[in-house]
């Protein structure tokens, strides 16, 4: 409405900004509409005078009166004031006010249809698995199935309430909300009672009907509510039961932006951060006003407005109401409006300095002048002297205004030094601009002269979520509202949790507004458009690099020094498994992201540039685990050496070929060829199959080869028993596991007996490979390390038979590895530079109860000395100490001729104790962003894992074929319900 120019209060009121909608929530009060007022142009500002004591008196009306941007849906229907005119041509029905109805419920619902497209895992939006609380509250996984039904029966109900042809059907109508209210009282009756003492229809049911008129024994009831109405009535029944979910609401506003509150906890909550609120008081919700260090004003004036926009910023996350995205912040408040709900400029920049003044680095400002997006009135606030020495760190966030207008003119805009600031305008469940929203369209900041020098206010543009949000209203509580007044909030919550995972951005407000505007979702037009502006706010993108390829990090060498170096590599390592060798689970390191004068800290786990001998494949981990299951199967039910009828041994393919060599020495010379398996994550450069050359003299033995040495080698002379490679595996395997991590390459074996019972033998084995870059992309971007593992190993070893059936053995191996460390390596070559040491020590026994049964056994110790210093990760002083073990019964010929068994149990290796050295650059001072050298310690002792496995095959089709079948199980011993079985078959036939 017009109101008489005056002054007041040393300045022109502001005029109140455009109300758009609000849903009242069952219970709730429901706030007074606010009408649109026409914008006036302000009349020179007279000399400032005093303001007078805070008072709820009325004072006399002034002109251009700016409201907060928010209100209700039916002034935007039909003639609401003659001054206003009729609104529909300029908003619309309800119809293009929401989209498609089903469209937005399904936005608007976490629990509608595919309650995973909304919440994916329930851990990780909330941050735990289940999120309720509170006695009564129904079982949550199952409120989703429940919304799904009843949003089906709604459908239905809606149809038959509002045909699209033809007159509705009351009485059907009636039926099929019965039916709604029944399910409703039968999933939720236990939870109002819990909550109100009293039934379902007396705590809840009753007064929402009333609410809309409707009286389910009168089908005519029914007749009263147009489509509006039954959407809102829907909408509030939907709300009013959620309150008794016994969790905080989840809306549809925190998928569009990419926002959970597992998010908010990871980031700190927003704690020891201060926003600044400048708006109406926050009264009435004591869940807010906890949060309000401190608050003044002109007034103690308030509708609800100012709880509903705290409700956004910190709504606390305690199982009921709405929730914020920075809830730990702390909040001062100062309320502009005088009893009439407008505000003055003069009380405007004295509430901007009273905020500042107050530690506030955001100031949340849902309020300005209607008909324009910015008014060229905060010019003068930003210009005023008190307000300036503000600037330099605070950054503002302004609601764009509801009038649907787009910005024409250019703003007058002058500080002499430049705010950062945010204008937040609304898009709708689609992400489509909200037909209320003002926008900033190709408008300028023009310099002192009128020059437009390249500075236009859609590059400080930017939208998010405004219509129908859930929020506080005031009361205790919650309620529907639109407006840009609740789009600005969100982005001044994400702002507080920037500055309180990096406190020394409240230090850069220009950095801090470029982080937000680059990390937008782009709508509309590609890039940056005078409609959209930046796009829509993206908290979680706004919490992470904005690009990952120009993040740095730092190597430090052995005099402490810092050298930036980019490792794009490791940004793209996530691919990487867990290893279960050793644990760095809680280590990080720290990449830097340049913003502006300042920089980011991002913690990476440690375990993302670490790449063992576990990697995720393109097609999963699964087609991962089939590979080592069919080779485990082949290698071991092909052992056997199946003979020719030439007296040969075969070679079919998959089986293994051993023959005498002729020589001229008349030595008992053999040459053994079969498969060889390739190795998972690694490239197979060498040949097809392993080869090994044996030389039997009568005391000393030697052999050379190709392939497997590990179980090559300790069997050498002993006959230990485990004969396959997978045995010697670090990950899987319990037998001399150091010897594993050499073997692949070139082995060679000398033996001597010192006597028929006493054996003395020595090995040595190496392996160079390369990793497979198709499995590992990162391993091909420039300055990644570990392309190549390469480890050698030395065994020696004493073999004492006391019996003819009974074999001991003690052995010493000493394992170096290039620049791994127990078999895992990092693609930062600062990292394990210059490798490390390992000594094993391993007893084990052959016991052959029979020709057909035979017991076997070996355990290693072992102990990775301290590394080199100048490494990024280094080995303690005390080194690791690390153990594994396997043991298991053998037998052939058991159940028909040509089968073969295994059963065994192992602990695959496990580090017992040891810490690594991590020395990174890091933030000292996360007030100030200081950099410097820290070295932690990383405990990284393992879980201890045991694992039982059975292996059965025979021989099929004349021993032309076989087949195998393999059973293993797994589990922690500190964590027994973490437990994984696998089993698999298979059958092979030669032709």
């Amino acid at each position: 409405m017009f109101r008489d120019q005056q002054t007041h209060r040393g300045g022109v009121r502001l005029a109140a900004l455009a109300s758009v909608s609000a849903v009242a929530i069952a219970f709730a009060q429901p706030a007074s509409a606010q009408l649109l007022g026409s914008l006036l142009k302000p009349s020179p500002t007279p000399t400032p005078t005093p303001s007078p004591a805070p008072s709820t008196a009325a004072p006399a009306p002034t002109p251009n009166p700016v409201k907060p941007l928010y209100g209700n849906i039916k002034p935007f229907y039909g003639d609401v004031d003659p001054s206003y005119g009729n609104l529909k041509p300029f908003y619309g029905n309800l119809k293009p006010f929401y989209g498609n109805l089903k469209p937005f419920w399904g936005n608007l619902k976490p629990f509608w249809g595919d309650t995973g497209a909304f919440y994916g895992d329930l851990k990780s939006f909330w941050g735990v698995t289940v999120p309720t609380v509170g006695a009564g509250a129904p079982n949550y996984l199952a409120i989703g199935d429940f919304w799904t039904n009843a949003g089906g029966s709604w459908d239905q109900l809606f149809t038959t309430w509002s045909p699209q042809t033809g007159a509705a059907d009351y009485g059907a109508a009636t039926t099929q909300l019965k039916a709604l209210v029944d399910s409703s009282r039968t999933f939720w009756n236990s939870a109002v009672q819990a909550k109100t003492g009293k039934s379902f229809d007396d705590g809840f049911a009753n007064t929402v009907l009333a609410k809309y008129g409707l009286n389910l024994a009168d089908p005519t009831s029914l007749s009263k509510l147009d489509q509006t109405d039954q959407a809102l009535f829907f909408l509030d029944w939907y709300d009013g039961l959620m309150n008794f979910s016994g969790a905080d609401h989840v809306d549809w506003w925190m998928k569009s932006v990419n926002w959970t509150p597992a998010l908010t906890q990871q980031q700190g909550n927003g704690t020891h951060t201060i926003v600044g609120l400048l708006d109406m008081t926050v009264a009435g919700d004591a869940t807010l006003t906890k949060s309000i260090v401190k608050a003044n004003g002109i007034s103690d004036f308030t509708n609800g407005h100012g709880a509903a926009v705290a409700s956004l910023i910190i709504g606390p996350h305690d199982g009921q109401g709405t929730m914020g995205i920075a809830p730990g912040a702390q909040v001062v408040a100062y309320n502009p409006f005088d009893a009439t709900g407008t505000a003055g400029w003069t009380d405007i920049t004295n509430g901007v300095q009273m905020l500042k003044a107050s530690g506030a680095s955001v100031v949340n400002m849902s309020l300005g002048v209607p008909g324009s997006t910015f008014d060229p009135g905060w010019n003068n606030v930003f210009t005023d002297l008190k307000v300036l020495l503000t600037l330099k760190n605070t950054v503002f966030v302004f609601a764009a205004g509801n009038d649907g207008v787009v910005q024409t003119k250019d703003i007058n805009w002058t500080p002499l030094l430049k705010p950062g600031f945010i204008v937040v305008g609304s898009v709708d469940v689609t992400g489509k601009i909200s037909n209320f929203s003002n926008t900033p369209g190709s408008a300028c900041l023009t310099a002192a002269v009128g020059l437009c020098l390249g500075d236009y206010l859609r590059d400080h543009f930017i939208v998010a979520p405004g219509e129908m949000i859930l929020v506080s209203d005031g009361h205790g509580g919650v309620i529907r509202e639109s407006g840009t007044s609740f789009a600005a909030p969100l982005v001044s919550g994400a702002i507080a949790l920037l500055q309180n995972r990096w406190p020394w951005l409240a230090n850069y407000p220009v950095e801090t507004v470029k982080i937000i505007l680059d990390s937008a979702k782009d709508l509309g037009a590609p890039g940056v458009d005078d409609v959209y502006g930046h796009g829509e706010l993206d908290v979680t993108a706004s919490q992470s690099p904005l690009n990952f390829n120009n993040l740095t990090w730092y190597a430090v060498d052995a005099s402490g020094k810092k050298t930036a170096q980019s490792r794009q590599a490791v940004l793209t390592a996530y691919t990487t498994q867990s290893q279960s060798t050793w644990d760095a689970k809680g280590a990080y390191f720290y990449a830097f992201e340049a913003i502006g004068a300042t920089q980011r800290d991002f913690a990476i786990p440690l375990s993302a540039k670490l790449i063992g001998q576990n990697v995720t494949t393109a097609n999963g981990s699964q087609d991962q685990f089939q590979a080592y299951l069919l080779s485990r199967m082949d290698a071991w039910a092909t052992g056997a050496t199946a003979k020719s009828s030439n007296g040969f041994a075969a070679f079919n393919g998959f089986n293994s070929m051993e023959t005498q060599v002729a020589n001229r020495w008349g030595a008992d010379m053999t040459l053994t060829l079969a498969p060889r398996g390739k190795r998972q994550g690694f490239v197979d450069d060498g040949p097809d199959f392993q080869s090994s050359l044996k030389v039997q003299g009568e005391k000393a033995h030697l052999m050379f080869g190709y392939g497997d040495g590990a179980p090559a080698l300790a069997a050498f002379g002993a006959g230990a028993g485990f004969t396959q490679s997978a045995d010697y595996d670090a990950t899987r395997g319990g037998a001399n596991v150091l010897l594993g991590l050499a073997s692949g390459g070139g082995y060679a074996g000398w033996g001597y007996k010192l006597s028929n019972r006493l054996e003395v033998s020595a090995g040595i084995l190496e392996r160079s490979e390369r990793r497979d870059t198709n499995l590992l992309p990162m391993l091909r971007r420039s300055g990644a390390a570990s392309d190549t593992y390469q480890a050698g190993a030395q065994i020696m070893s004493l073999n004492y038979r006391p019996t003819d059936a009974l074999t001991l053995s003690a052995g010493y191996t000493h394992l170096h590895e290039a620049t791994g460390l127990l078999g895992i390596q990092s693609l930062d070559p600062a990292d394990f530079g210059n490798g490390s040491t390992t000594d094993g020590y391993s007893l084990g026994f052959n016991w052959a109860v029979s020709p057909k049964l035979s017991f076997v056994g070996m355990g290693t110790l072992g102990h990775t000395r301290q590394t080199d210093g100048s490494q990024q990760l280094a080995v303690s002083r005390d080194g690791l100490t690390t153990s594994s073990y396997e043991a298991g019964v053998q037998g052939k010929d058991l159940f028909r001729k040509g089968d073969r068994l295994q059963l065994t149990v192992s602990q695959p290796m496990v580090i017992e104790r040891g810490a690594l050295k991590l020395t990174g650059v890091e933030v000292v001072d996360r007030d100030t962003g200081e950099l410097g050298v820290v070295t932690h310690d990383i405990n990284i002792s393992g879980q201890r894992r045991i694992a039982g496995e059975a292996l059965y095959a025979f021989p099929v089709q004349k021993g032309d074929g076989y087949v195998a079948l393999f059973g293993r199980a797994e589990t922690l011993t500190n964590a027994g319900q973490a437990q994984a079985y696998t089993a698999g078959a298979r059958y092979r036939l030669r032709f």
